[in-house]
């Protein structure tokens, strides 16, 4: 995995999202329909699995800085008790919802939740980014700025899930 440095700016956070999604976006064109569909790992995770759980937890970000009521949880398709189980569980949970989802629309939510992400940080006065998660989340009383989760679930997620999914399509 990658060790990416925290941006210290919006122009730079915008610039590393851009080419992380541009390197990752290009790796999972060169992957067949079948790569991203057949082989699963052996807790039947396919690629197109980790394809739509990248973009159900950058939705989860995107609905905390768009400001507008909604749950993370409720942004990924979680109702609160699912939302308060272990990391592994929630995965796990989203990864049935999801695993019959043609390929052609987790590719779609995937390319959106970026896109989505782009324009939310874009329209975000540049201090916005550094204001704790709790100013986000008041149920979550955690002081790290919310730039932590913005790149903790996009372009470094990407760099956490491409040798997984390397593994999966027999690249790793």
């Amino acid at each position: 995995m990658t060790d990416f440095q925290t941006p210290t700016t919006k122009a730079e956070l915008l610039h590393n999202l851009e080419q992380e999604w541009a390197d990752f976006h290009a790796y999972i064109r060169s992957l067949t329909p079948e790569q991203l569909t057949q082989p699963r790992d052996a807790a039947g995770w396919s690629a197109k699995d980790h394809l739509i759980h990248l973009a159900l937890w950058q939705d989860g970000v995107s609905a905390l800085l768009e400001r507008k009521g909604e749950t993370r949880a409720a942004a990924m398709g979680l109702d609160a008790a699912e939302w308060g189980r272990e990391m592994d569980e929630v995965n796990a949970i989203m990864q049935r919802m999801h695993r019959d989802l043609p390929l052609d629309d987790a590719l779609a939510r995937l390319q959106g939740a970026h896109e989505r992400m782009h324009r939310i940080i874009t329209a975000l006065p540049e201090a916005a980014l550094f204001l704790p998660y709790t100013d986000y989340d008041p149920s979550m009383p955690r002081d790290n700025p919310i730039l932590d989760w913005i790149v903790g679930d996009s372009y470094e997620h990407y760099a956490e899930h491409r040798p997984w999914i390397a593994a999966i399509v027999g690249q790793g």
